[in-house]
């Protein structure tokens, strides 16, 4: 067994058929960090031309950069965000000036242009030479055999959808499907039938925890459920890697104001909180430019949506909701009228509306240092409140609270062009966050099970809930460190890109997180609340920190074939490794009852091997599309072990020393006095009644992990075919297999 239970799932994605629209030439690389631009400069006889001066001119940013051939008349111009359209021009003095339109077609890893200069002779124009800075960001694009989906801001601005949250976003994508978010958990996706922790999100190529961004800080997201690139890690299932928007030459900037709200809506006004919808307001905006002119850039973005939903609890739901709930009015009444005798109230209900409001800045800077050297500087900072929380249809708002969650981080990347064949990239991101929930009311919950009598004759057995939250408070805090660097070599003609990199990461967490720190107290019927006879009372005491620290490397090495312009080829391997540290405490006796260690975390190497392809058929110009592309690969996939499995060994070793819990059954049940624990925290129970004969603690639980406990991983395939029907159309046929192993589930050692 690879884990205390280990689940290995089989997943075979079904063709998808699409059509879309929009120009193939834009087909999903509008936006790319830097485009790689090459070819070989030669004369009539096959010779090559040195100094040949080559501009090319991004038709989307105007902006042009030039470079000059070599002795063997090769040259080569890396694009900042030049978005993969380009006009370029080759002149020499004695040779006929040639000119050409140029745009990637599908998952060209670089753009070739090869040209033949004829002699010529002409009168000469006064020139004028000046010297250009060109900056260096290594390109963060597609790869051979990719299957993904590019979406610009300028392309999701107008989508009746919340664009700033990039999980929202990836469900736009085919094969990926949407997981909603709750009260307490945000929106996410899965894709080949991976758990939604086997996915990542990148922006700028690193690791990115949050998945809020906003709007215009962004150009270009690119949702990627299939890629073979090996310098791509960290999942199983699906890939969201992101750019931000820096500075160029112009000025420019966008704001944008969207309201949504219910009352606008179509239909009729319902005061049902389950049926009516919801009030939102959003407004984001950017601006940047140049600082120094083709030196030092600046981009400034940031974004705040104010959303209220209506609160579906006893207080808010109408009498057919009640019905449907299956518990009756009258009931309901009941219960509200005792909760005020007891004092098991704050004095007012909270508001029928739970506000989730959240707030994302990004800044970017770009400094050119020389010629071959870029600086880009970037910092982060996002804030989301949620009031209330964890509330349920059947308990009243008070027993919710306040949920918030902060952060931010800093990123650097010096990327720099060593001579004409080496490029080089570091980058280092430090981030940080932190949640918190604080109930409303710091006394111990109700549970009270009554029974209805229904209008169709049916009777109703349900759960009321009163007094505080059982799932707070709870404090967690991270804090990320990753370095990556990767070294790109281009040899000879340029047919291949060689590519050497690694990665560091580094994490560690403190979770307070234990349910039910107030306690629980749980009542048979309405008449037992009303003369306070509890038949139980449940407390977990002395809840611990749940701190670990994990560790994590990759080292990759692989290639980008272009065996001719309409063939590319990508292979090459991946080695991946993680280990953690603060092990828990060592249990004797469950070492030597079970054979089972609780101080042995999981660590382990493993190797991922990777080859895909991208073909174009029927393409008779460097500008015009092909009329087929057809792309596939196949690979292994590995995804980060859960920190939150090993923080849950923690307090979870079976020792007087881990998390306890307080058991109160019957008679040994302490009587409630809800005014006092609300005048006083420190007056909820710690003891049962009863002295010695009180159950003082449930059997004490231990979590370990099996022996050979690895990474989820997945063997991954696809095969592609994309057909362009028209200027406007074109039609994809894709095919893809995953096959998920070491997927991670718990079994009950004491269940033979």
């Amino acid at each position: 067994m690879n884990r205390v239970i280990r689940l290995t799932s089989i997943a075979i994605a079904a063709v998808t058929l699409g059509a879309v629209t929009g120009p193939l030439p834009l087909d999903a690389q509008v936006g790319d960090v830097t485009d790689i631009i090459t070819g070989v400069i030669v004369d009539e006889d096959g010779n090559p031309l040195s100094g040949v001066l080559i501009e090319a001119t991004s038709l989307e940013t105007e902006i042009t950069r030039t470079a000059r051939t070599d002795s063997r008349g090769r040259y080569s111009i890396l694009f900042p965000d030049g978005g993969g359209q380009y006009r370029l021009r080759a002149r020499l003095i004695g040779m006929i000036p040639q000119e050409v339109t140029i745009a990637r077609q599908a998952d060209e890893d670089r753009l070739v242009w090869n040209v033949r200069l004829s002699a010529n002779a002409f009168t000469l124009d006064p020139i004028e030479v000046r010297a250009t800075r060109t900056p260096v960001i290594v390109r963060d694009g597609p790869t051979p055999g990719s299957q993904e989906r590019n979406l610009t801001a300028d392309a999701i601005a107008g989508l009746p959808i919340d664009v700033a949250d990039l999980n929202v976003l990836a469900t736009l994508v085919p094969g990926v499907v949407g997981i909603d978010e709750t009260d307490s958990t945000g929106a996410s996706f899965s894709v080949a039938g991976q758990r939604a922790d086997a996915n990542n999100i990148t922006l700028d190529g690193l690791t990115f925890g949050s998945g809020v961004v906003p709007q215009e800080g962004l150009r270009n997201t690119r949702i990627i459920t299939s890629t073979y690139d090996v310098s791509r890690g960290r999942f199983s299932g699906g890939l969201i890697a992101s750019t931000s928007r820096g500075g160029s030459n112009r000025f420019q900037g966008a704001f944008n104001y969207s309201l949504r709200d219910d009352d606008l809506a179509f239909g009729d006004a319902a005061d049902s909180p389950f049926t009516r919808g919801f009030t939102q307001n959003q407004v984001s905006g950017g601006f940047g430019g140049p600082i120094i002119r083709n030196r030092l850039f600046a981009y400034l973005s940031g974004q705040a949506r104010l959303r209220t939903d209506p609160l579906p609890t006893l207080t808010s739901s109408s009498a057919t909701d009640l019905e449907r709930l299956g518990v009756s009015p009258d009931s309901v009444n009941r219960f509200i009228s005792i909760v005020d005798q007891l004092g098991a109230t704050p004095g007012e209900h909270p508001d029928r509306n739970r506000s989730n409001d959240r707030l994302s800045g990004l800044l970017r800077i770009d400094y050119l240092l020389s010629n071959n050297h870029t600086l880009t500087l970037r910092g982060d900072i996002r804030g989301i409140n949620q009031e209330p929380s964890r509330t349920s249809p059947l308990s009243l708002p008070e027993t919710g609270g306040d949920n918030e969650t902060s952060g931010g981080g800093v990123m650097a990347r010096l990327a720099s062009r060593i001579g004409l064949h080496f490029i080089n990239q570091i980058q280092v991101y430090a981030s940080t966050s932190k949640r918190t929930s604080v109930p409303f009311f710091e006394v111990p919950q109700g549970r009270v099970q009554v029974a209805s009598e229904l209008d169709d004759g049916s009777l109703g057995i349900s759960n009321l809930v009163l007094g505080g939250n059982r799932r707070m408070p709870t404090l967690t805090e991270r804090d990320a460190v990753e370095v990556s660097n990767e070294l790109s070599w281009l040899p000879g003609t340029g047919a291949h890109r060689f590519k050497l990199g690694g990665r560091f990461r580094t994490e560690s967490t403190s979770d307070i997180i234990s349910t039910n720190q107030l306690g629980t107290y749980s009542f048979n019927s309405l008449a037992d609340l009303e003369s306070g006879k509890p038949a139980s009372f449940r407390r977990v005491l002395a809840p611990k920190d749940r701190s670990t620290r994990s560790y994590e490397y990759s080292v990759y090495a692989g290639d980008v074939w272009r065996t001719s312009s309409d063939f590319q080829l990508t292979y090459g391997v991946r080695l991946e490794g993680s280990w953690f540290g603060r092990a828990p405490e060592y249990n004797p006796l469950l070492d030597s009852t079970l054979g089972r260690r609780t101080d042995r975390l999981p660590s382990e190497v493993d190797l991922s091997p990777r080859v895909g392809f991208t073909w174009m058929i029927g393409r008779t110009g460097p500008a015009t599309p092909p009329a087929l592309i057809i792309r596939g690969g196949a690979g292994r996939f590995r995804s980060p072990i859960p920190i939150t499995l090993v923080a849950q060994t923690q307090v979870s070793t079976g020792l007087s020393s881990s998390e306890s819990e307080l058991n109160c059954i019957g008679r040994n049940t302490p009587a409630p006095d809800w005014q006092s624990f609300a005048t006083d925290p420190g007056n909820i129970p710690a003891a049962c009644n009863g002295g010695s004969t009180a159950i003082r603690a449930l059997a004490p639980t231990a979590a370990v992990f099996a022996d050979g406990f690895g990474a989820p991983k997945a063997w991954r395939a696809s095969l592609g075919i994309q057909r362009n029907l028209t200027g406007l159309l074109r039609l994809s046929v894709t095919a893809n297999y995953a096959r998920g192993v070491s997927q991670y589930g718990f079994r009950d050692l004491n269940l033979n």
